[in-house]
């Protein structure tokens, strides 16, 4: 891809995600509506101009648009990590812990139960071994709240509620995640029917191994930003690091919970930086964070609503049948 192009289409969807807040709050729609709409319109603009006959000056950008190099990679090992760190940066731990019953409760608890139930009730109706239609239960059995936590914070709601929703959404990507590594470890195996007790008896290890790494890790990265305090933009770049060093590590080299490991890696620098860092070059910490998730964000809505469009040419009656 031509870089240039390449740099006009970044430069359009930094703008999309910017004129994307001033166009919600005046249709009061949450903004990531907003971003999906946009991104499934570009989606569908590109496909159109590059097979119609109406124009070819288009095709270039079109083409462009339709080719850029979307993948599950890039959500998994570069935005996911950002959400991810960023969310556990600021949340207010104390406060956390006098709730940690019900976060749990939904997050773990309720994300086993809710993969069980939507695997179960998908056997049925698909020729799929159960392994498979469980592996789909855990995709499918998280939401994002963002949006919700987003309108809590706008409104009069109740700060706890936040503040639970907040938190059980940080871990139930976790546990969700850790449920689908463990799901396609099994069904990348080619049994006929995995033993489905045999891999979820993995779970404990990923998520425990997981967060010792995150631990450690996180203790280093605070323990090296403490001798750099009169750097405080270096501070922020060992912290934007850290959050890709910990999943990559942890996924790649030690198999265990990535997500787990930033989790743990990112309320380990939460809890432990403010005695190190002195609070100017934190408050700096956690702005740019903000920005940083703020674009990241914005940008998987764009990304992702932009292969709606390719995903939907393809689609089946019986795979309408089957989301239904």
């Amino acid at each position: 891809m031509d870089l240039i192009v390449f740099l006009g289409i970044l430069s359009g969807l930094f703008l999309a995600i910017a004129l994307s807040e001033p166009l919600a709050a005046r249709l009061r729609l949450p903004v990531t509506v907003i971003l999906a709409a946009v991104g499934i319109g570009l989606g569908a603009a590109a496909a159109w101009f590059f097979r119609t006959d109406v124009t070819d000056a288009l095709n270039p950008l079109a083409l462009a648009i339709l080719n850029l190099p979307i993948s599950s990679d890039l959500f998994i090992y570069i935005f996911l990590p950002v959400l991810i760190f960023q969310v556990s940066l600021t949340l207010n731990l104390r406060r956390l812990l006098d709730d940690w019953v019900p976060v749990l409760v939904m997050a773990v608890v309720a994300v086993v139960v809710a993969t069980f139930v939507i695997g179960m009730a998908l056997k049925p109706f698909t020729p799929l071994p159960l392994i498979a239609c469980l592996l789909i239960g855990a995709i499918v059995s998280t939401t994002d709240p963002s949006a919700v936590v987003s309108i809590f914070r706008a409104t009069p709601a109740p700060q706890r509620l936040a503040r639970i929703v907040e938190g059980e959404s940080l871990l139930n990507d976790a546990a969700a995640i850790a449920l689908t590594s463990v799901f396609l470890v099994a069904v990348a195996a080619r049994d006929a029917e995995p033993n489905i007790g045999l891999a979820l008896l993995q779970l404990p290890w990923l998520i425990a191994t997981g967060a010792a790494t995150g631990w450690m890790i996180g203790r280093l990265a605070v323990q090296l930003m403490g001798w750099m305090n009169p750097w405080p933009l270096a501070q922020v770049s060992i912290s934007f690091a850290t959050p890709f060093v910990t999943f990559l590590l942890t996924d790649q080299v030690i198999g265990a919970s990535g997500v787990v490991a930033v989790v743990a890696a990112g309320m380990t620098m939460n809890f432990s930086a403010p005695g190190r860092i002195s609070p100017p070059a934190l408050a700096q910490l956690r702005d740019a964070w903000a920005l940083i998730a703020y674009w990241a964000g914005g940008l998987i809505f764009l990304l992702a609503a932009l292969l709606v469009p390719r995903v939907l040419a393809s689609i089946r009656p019986a795979d309408i049948g089957l989301i239904a």
